[in-house]
């Protein structure tokens, strides 16, 4: 093999080689809402449907983007990896990001740049730590398809003003080919001709062919993607940007733009200096500038031009410096919020592309160096090659690091917090993490942060009041999620959430009249149909319980949770082989679950493998959060064996988590009237029992029970049911 074939395949091996801890890493941040619970991605049979379905297609989520390209990948990991497996799409990520790097590689070489340069850039671009948040974050890929979308469309289109007959033919159809998945991608890609034309400017064939080919082809891909954007969003137009995640968009097209100029220096640092990172810049972490003199919008003005004017200048005598200098500004136009207000202020995942031209320019310097001659020359040569090996070996340190950062959502936004403090949205995601953990106190302390930050905040201002809710302060919470609903009335989570409230507070009725109200805004809010089937369900109305489990199912099959509530409505109409699908489903989809694992252990337990069983109901306690059905059929368990200790741990576990559980009450209440010492204790839970649930089986003896127990005397208890 020869050392130009060799040298793209050594670079894209170090790519690979470098990220392989990231298979370890679960889904993170956007990557729930884009991928696991999009419910055209539950079945590789809906794949030709995303071609018409905005990027953000999960019930209730919204938002202007369009990436048919990347959301197939999507839908081709899930069908061959058998389900949503982190490791399978972190590995598709990789190699993405592989297939980049080994094109810089060839890119580098096309434009003249020796062997070892050209393998130098595609190491600085393999290793570089600001590419971290594209390559971890599985939603990153849009980038990495993208950019390897240009790189190959470039490298086909230089082929195609080269070449003669079929071959030159082919690499123009290549050339429009690639800039077509790479526009559907990403929409920062539509700076494809652009780039296209300042190669050619920088590096022009001798006797260029194929030219008006090559526009009309590229011209009506560019067209043919605009169509296909339109169709599926109704529109070219994007979606409202939050103040809290763009706050330059709100301030108007001067000072949107002047605010924009900012932040141009903290690019410029991340690019050449890329540390210390963080998942998120949003509100407030970025002090907008108080006017246009401002040092760094002056600074940022000043990078904004110099490096396009050193680029246009080295262009005639210096091309791959030029075009490489050049790379960095084109391929940011559309991202930096200087032409079109994007979704975020600053994101590293948006240096993917241009740090490519940072790359190609140090590739470019470090060449130049080795060439010099002079007296000094040999100095010269040794303090390049002393930077080049320290900056590779820095970047690839600090992109292995890194990407323990990204391990889950709590490690990624524990970093976050660390680095962007003052970031409202980080704080937000923070308690979030929280939250699902279990840890409401913590959850409710980064929400109140959150708001103090920004107080309009009004998702984190709901997400308040469902940390109190879930800490049994319902009358505490009902204040924040009342103020939520009144700001987003057509909010249907916020509704959802204000239901819940009032369902924990008594108010059957009105948590009704929430959820239903949700449901009006929304017919495919989920959260909306699960609530409303799980009150309706307590309140006995099975089959319509299960028509309101079924919707939500319907509105999103990738959620094990909703699987799970149908299979106990299932369960619960004595439909038992349709409880056992829904189970199953629900460990498919996510087996690590804590009520996957709670439908696991009533499978195993209906099988008879009691000691299997209670290893999942375990698991699903021990999980985040963790479950109380779970712990209430543990405590059966141990009870049947006589583990009479064991039996009140779980119970009392279960009756802490949902005090609603009525059954695991009157197991309490039966254990505890057993001993003199614990009378008081069994009178408090079967009179919460009989008044959660007046008409079960064995009431009147459970009441005769009870008055024999307050009248002063004691019961032979049985060892506790479930």
């Amino acid at each position: 093999m020869t050392g130009r074939r060799a040298a793209p395949l050594l670079a894209a091996l170090a790519a690979v080689l470098l990220h392989l801890p990231a298979l370890r890493n679960d889904f993170v941040f956007d990557d729930r809402g884009v991928l696991l619970q999009n419910p055209l991605l539950a079945d590789v049979r809906s794949a030709p449907r995303l071609l018409s379905a905005p990027y953000w297609n999960a019930p209730g989520l919204t938002g202007g983007l369009y990436r048919p390209a990347t959301t197939l990948t999507f839908a081709l990991d899930r069908a061959l990896a058998g389900g949503f497996r982190s490791a399978w799409f972190h590995a598709t990520n990789i190699l993405w990001h592989a297939l980049a790097t080994g094109l810089l590689v060839l890119l580098a070489l096309q434009m003249a740049l020796p062997l070892w340069a050209a393998l130098l850039a595609g190491l600085l671009f393999a290793v570089h730590p600001v590419h971290v948040e594209a390559i971890a974050g599985i939603v990153g890929r849009a980038e990495l398809i993208a950019a390897a979308g240009i790189l190959a469309a470039l490298l086909c289109a230089a082929g195609a003003r080269r070449r003669e007959g079929r071959p030159g033919t082919l690499a123009a159809a290549g050339a429009i080919a690639c800039g077509f998945t790479a526009l559907l991608a990403k929409e920062s890609a539509f700076v494809l001709p652009a780039i296209v034309w300042l190669y050619d400017r920088a590096f022009p064939a001798p006797r260029p062919r194929r030219g008006r080919t090559l526009m009309v082809g590229g011209l009506a891909a560019v067209a043919m993607a605009l169509g296909l954007r339109a169709h599926a969003l109704g529109g070219l137009g994007s979606a409202p940007i939050p103040f809290v995640d763009n706050p330059a968009a709100s301030a108007g097209p001067i000072l949107g733009r002047v605010a924009a100029l900012s932040v141009v220096p903290r690019m410029a640092r991340l690019l050449v200096w890329p540390h210390p990172l963080s998942a998120d810049y949003s509100y407030a972490q970025i002090v907008l500038p108080s006017g246009p003199f401002d040092p760094g919008v002056l600074l940022g003005a000043v990078i904004a031009v110099g490096i396009p004017a050193a680029g246009i200048l080295a262009l005639r005598h210096r091309p791959a410096l030029g075009f490489s200098l050049l790379l960095i500004p084109v391929s940011l136009l559309l991202t930096c919020n200087l032409v079109v207000f994007v979704g975020t202020l600053l994101a590293e995942r948006l240096l993917y592309l241009p740090s490519a031209g940072v790359c190609l320019a140090a590739a470019v310097f470090a060449a130049e160096a080795a060439s010099a001659r002079g007296a000094r020359a040999g100095v010269l040569r040794v303090g390049v090659f002393a930077i080049v090996a320290g900056a590779l070996a820095l970047g690839a340190w600090q992109s292995f690091t890194r990407l323990a950062d990204w391990r889950d959502d709590f490690s990624l936004y524990a970093s976050a917090a660390q680095v962007s403090p003052k970031s409202t949205r980080i704080r937000y995601n923070l308690g979030n993490a929280w939250l699902r953990r279990g840890r409401f106190r913590e959850a409710e302390a980064e929400y109140r942060e959150a708001l103090a930050i920004y107080p309009e905040f009004v998702d984190a201002r709901g997400n308040l009041g469902l940390a109190l809710l879930q800490q049994g302060r319902a009358k505490e919470a009902l204040g924040p999620l009342e103020e939520a609903a009144r700001r987003q009335p057509r909010n249907p989570e916020v509704l959802v959430n204000l239901g819940s409230a009032r369902r924990v507070l008594g108010d059957p009725a009105g948590a009704r009249r929430e959820f239903e109200a949700a449901i009006a805004l929304s017919d495919n809010a989920a959260s909306g149909w699960n609530n409303l089937g799980s009150l309706l369900l307590a309140q006995g109305e099975t089959d319509e319980a299960i028509r309101c489990l079924e919707r939500a199912a319907q509105a999103q099959p990738a959620y094990a949770l909703y699987r799970v509530n149908l299979a106990d409505a299932y369960n619960a109409a004595g439909r038992k082989d349709e409880a056992r699908a829904q189970f199953e489903a629900a460990s498919s989809i996510d087996p690590d679950a804590p009520e996957s694992m709670r439908g696991r252990g009533e499978l195993l337990l209906e099988r008879g493998d009691a000691a299997a069983a209670e290893k999942a109901f375990r698991a699903a306690v021990a999980g985040a959060p963790s479950s109380p059905r779970a712990a209430n059929f543990l405590g059966y368990l141990l009870a049947r064996r006589g583990d009479r200790a064991g039996a009140i741990e779980a119970y009392e576990k279960a009756v802490a988590l949902d005090p609603s559980l009525w059954d695991a009450h009157r197991s309490l209440g039966l254990i505890y009237s057993g001993q003199p010492a614990d009378r008081t204790r069994a009178i408090e839970h079967l009179r919460a029992s009989l008044l959660l649930e007046p008409g079960q089986e064995g009431a009147a003896d459970l009441r005769a029970r009870l008055w024999t127990l307050e009248s002063g005397g004691t019961g032979t208890a049985p060892g506790g049911g479930r």
